[in-house]
């Protein structure tokens, strides 16, 4: 356990950082962290009456993997950063024992298997109304590829065992290194292999309000984000045909068929839905150029699926953070 003036010493180190900027800091403030504690708890199996060995801080958990998702970093880099950097430090809380990789791995792996991770997000979700930002306006629904090492040796190795008509044994350790669900899909000319992240936004204020994984191959149709609440559904083309809940107007692109062009009055409707659904690219952008976030090293579904979703949690937060720093901009400027 560090002592008071280790504390203090890197307290008094990290306000040099805190001088030069650190937008961590001002992430830390956004929302209320301790209703993600009990969530995070329940996965871990020490208590006072089997004992064992004390678990990994919840708080350090959830924050860790919000580093992990900003900074587009391995379990290994993970763990290397929160034990060298003072911003990420003084993120987490100055924790007497950072993480190390294979416990952020086991403790991810916990918290899908007990469905906690769908939890950690409604919270957020919770959050996020209880501070007005509640859909009004509408909301944008898309989807991008998250691509995966399709390992273009062993395809190469297998396409021409299958000419030999002979099969290839894999070892355990191989086998743990073959991604298991990824799948190959083609648009634009350009083939994808791996997964492929649906999310919703929120027409007025940029935030994602759910976020789906799925296979590269499944059509964007077949996943369907639009809640009664959500008042109206912008969609490009890819959702063409498909229906929203009652109530709900759909704002969904529509596309030519065979032999029936689209007239005047559906183009211009098409480029109204675009100009609104312009922003719902924003997220997808952030989250592939700042958090290099657009491939996954990670080999199953579910484990892709956590990984997306505390990347759309970070995602939200920088959000939050932007929409703080305008409100500050326009109070000024008035």
């Amino acid at each position: 356990m560090r002592s008071s003036f280790e504390q203090w010493m890197l307290k008094e180190k990290y306000a040099k950082v805190r001088g030069l900027g650190d937008r961590l800091v001002f992430m830390k403030e956004l929302i209320n962290w301790k209703p993600f504690i009990p969530i995070v708890r329940s996965v871990f199996r020490d208590n006072a009456m089997t004992g064992g060995r004390p678990h990994t801080d919840e708080l350090v958990v959830v924050r860790s993997m919000l580093l992990q998702s900003w900074y587009g970093l391995s379990d290994e880099e993970l763990e290397f950063h929160c034990n060298d950097r003072l911003s990420f430090q003084n993120f987490l809380g100055y924790p007497d024992k950072v993480p190390d990789f294979t416990t952020i791995w086991k403790i991810r792996e916990r918290l899908v298997e007990a469905g906690k991770d769908e939890l950690i997000w409604k919270e957020l979700q919770r959050q996020l109304d209880k501070k007005g930002y509640v859909t009004k306006k509408g909301v944008i629904q898309d989807a991008t590829f998250i691509e995966a090492d399709q390992g273009r040796k062993r395809v190469q190795n297998e396409k021409r065992a299958k000419k030999e008509g002979r099969e290839i044994e894999y070892t355990d350790k191989q086998k743990s290194h073959m991604d298991k669900d990824g799948t190959y899909a083609v648009k634009g000319g350009n083939v994808h292999f791996g997964y492929k992240s649906h999310i919703k936004v929120d027409v007025e204020y940029g935030l994602i309000r759910n976020v789906d994984t799925t296979t590269a191959s499944q059509h964007d149709n077949t996943v369907n984000l639009v809640k009664k609440r959500d008042k109206i559904a912008y969609r490009d083309r890819g959702y063409f045909g498909t229906t929203v809940p009652k109530g709900v107007t759909n704002k969904t692109m529509q596309r030519a068929v065979r032999g029936r062009k689209l007239n005047g009055g559906q183009q211009r409707r098409n480029k109204a839905i675009s100009r609104i659904r312009a922003p719902g690219e924003r997220p997808f952008s952030v989250m592939k150029r700042a958090f290099h976030g657009d491939r996954t090293y990670v080999k199953t579904l579910e484990r892709v699926s956590i990984k997306e979703m505390f990347k759309a949690f970070a995602y939200d937060l920088y959000q939050l953070f932007t929409l703080k720093r305008k409100r500050i901009a326009k109070a000024i400027d008035g």
